[in-house]
């Protein structure tokens, strides 16, 4: 189906296989008539909506389960025209294949015009819809029942259950504006509870919306979804993606898309697409330079693909904000200097912390800003990058001139290698809550340095450690009965048997074993020394190994 998923975007589609794991994993229990749901969440741009396109291809193609796909964002506009598109575009994916023309499917009248009046329970719900639209005061709560019914009343009839993808589920939280309508969560939840038919994936944008709606407990969602938050690519996903799309780089050009990019697939892909413009004489020749230069051109340049983006991104999430000069101030600071905390962020503001706080809640609420042990930080890197320039009137021309672009390519090489030891700031917290996950797990030793199987204590406290007089500060220390220190060096140089030895020092002065976690691996000998002496090692791809085995 060439409209919904287009083949240049299939041909480029890379890795996820985790994630398409997780969701064949959801399929395979729906066909069991246990079904289960997914709330799938990332930044914008990451991959979700593309994600799903990949799984509901490959439920056509096997045909047992009929997927059904649904953006909300289109849909959400008001109670009338949402029920009929919700009923309608199910029957375009179930009964139509999701190949017909979709206009038909809009309205319950065009709906019974179409080869699906051979269904009674369509032209009974359409029926029931038309009339409750026909009077003077609809009840919306009723049209919202008669749309989140229809599904498994549906997949009941077909004899064949539906996995139904819900993109941008938040947007349905605005149907609540209207009079009458109460909280349509309430609604969803409602008919969901009583379904056997129907597998949700629900995808998100704004994680800290998501993560509301499916782990607050004052949420009618809670406890519904499985959670998955789709991450960046990992080094090697972007070389792939890369390549799908250019071809082969030297490997110093590769390294340095990635640190430019953190692996985000529209940052790779829009690099990319800059550097064929870079270097007509291929892909073979492209340099570090070039790289440097082409992000520059893209991240500063009105023309840019990320520019573009990063402009969307600010403007949208600050349209509707109280405080507007306040905010953008704030977001210099921490543009400037990140990992800073509240009483730090006040203090370079000038007002008073309890202001500073909302202010800081307020774009942890558009996902601009994250917080990790009481530090702050942007959740996009690039985007920091762009708040720093272009709030200081800093931009390039299509066509810069040399000595313009050198300064930049300095600055550029400093702020980068500052947010990589930031990012390690929040790698540490990742691992923390990894281990929680982990907790009482029988995973494969490799991953840890060790041989054959290896069983992860449940720990009772997962948290970062110093000791009373200052002298030993670890990231993690996990303690339940036996006790882990654990320390994370993300950076891109290998750990050495050195800070091993240190490592271990502390570890016996807190009688705990030591595990430690490098991003670019560990010299030969530092190796041979975690054997001899009982280190727990793993590096980036072995930690990538047990998240995956956590999820």
């Amino acid at each position: 189906m060439p409209t919904f998923y287009p083949t240049y975007l299939r041909e480029r589609f890379t890795n996820r296989a985790r994630e398409l794991a997780l969701l064949e994993g959801v399929a395979e229990d729906l066909r069991r008539g246990q079904p289960r749901h997914v709330a799938l969440f990332g930044l914008r741009r990451i991959g979700k909506t593309l994600l799903c396109q990949e799984q509901v291809i490959r439920l056509l193609v096997r045909g047992d389960i009929i997927p059904v796909y649904l953006d909300m964002e289109e849909l959400c506009t008001a109670p009338e025209p949402f029920a009929q598109r919700y009923i309608g575009l199910t029957c375009f994916w179930a009964l139509a294949g999701g190949e017909a023309p979709v206009d038909p499917y809009l309205t319950v009248e065009r709906l019974l015009e179409t080869e699906v009046v051979k269904v009674p329970l369509v032209v009974r719900t359409a029926g029931a819809v038309s009339r409750e639209l026909g009077r003077s005061k609809p009840d919306y709560g009723l049209l919202l029942k008669l749309a989140f019914d229809f599904p498994d009343q549906l997949g009941q009839t077909l004899g064949r259950p539906l996995m139904c993808f819900l993109d941008e589920f938040p947007e349905l939280s605005s149907l609540g504006n209207f009079p009458g309508v109460g909280d349509p969560l309430k609604h969803f939840r409602a008919s969901l509870q009583q379904q056997s038919q129907v597998s949700y994936v629900i995808t998100g944008s704004a994680i800290a919306v998501m993560e509301r709606l499916v782990r607050d407990h004052e949420s009618p969602l809670f406890l519904q979804f499985r959670t998955l938050q789709l991450r960046p690519f990992t080094r090697e996903d972007g070389r792939e993606l890369v390549e799908k799309l250019i071809g082969p780089l030297a490997p110093a050009a590769h390294a340095a898309i990635y640190t430019y990019t953190f692996g985000h697939p529209f940052y790779v892909t829009a690099l990319a697409a800059r550097l064929r413009e870079l270097a007509p004489a291929g892909p073979e020749a492209v340099d570090v330079q070039q790289v440097q230069q082409a992000f520059l051109l893209e991240a500063l340049s009105g023309q840019g693909q990320i520019y573009s983006y990063c402009r969307y991104l600010y403007d949208i999430s600050l349209q509707k904000a109280r405080g507007y000069g306040l905010l953008k101030a704030l977001l210099q600071v921490l543009a400037e200097e990140e990992g800073l905390r509240l009483s730090e962020v006040a203090r370079r503001l000038r007002r008073p912390a309890p202001a500073t706080r909302e202010y800081l809640r307020w774009l942890m609420e558009v996902d601009l800003v994250t917080e990790e042990d009481g530090r702050y930080y942007y959740r996009d890197p690039v985007l920091r990058f762009w708040v720093a320039y272009t709030s200081r009137g800093i931009e390039v021309d299509a066509f810069p001139r040399r000595e313009d672009l050198e300064g930049l390519v300095a600055d550029l090489t400093e702020r980068f290698e500052r947010v990589a030891t930031q990012l390690g700031r929040a790698r540490e917290s990742e691992v923390r809550e990894l281990l929680r996950n982990l907790a009482g797990q029988t995973v494969d030793g490799a991953l840890l340095g060790q041989a054959g199987t290896f069983h992860i204590p449940a720990f009772t406290r997962i948290e970062p450690y110093r000791s009373p007089d200052g002298r030993i500060e670890v990231d993690a220390l996990g303690e339940d009965g036996e006790r882990w220190i654990i320390e994370v060096k993300w950076r891109k140089k290998r750990v050495g048997r050195g800070e091993l030895g240190q490592l271990i020092e502390r570890a016996k002065q807190v009688q705990a074993r030591p595990w430690c976690i490098s991003q670019a691996g560990f010299t030969s000998e530092a190796t041979a020394y975690a054997a001899d002496h009982g280190i727990l090692i793993s590096d980036a791809n072995d930690l990538a190994a047990l998240e995956r085995a956590a999820s």
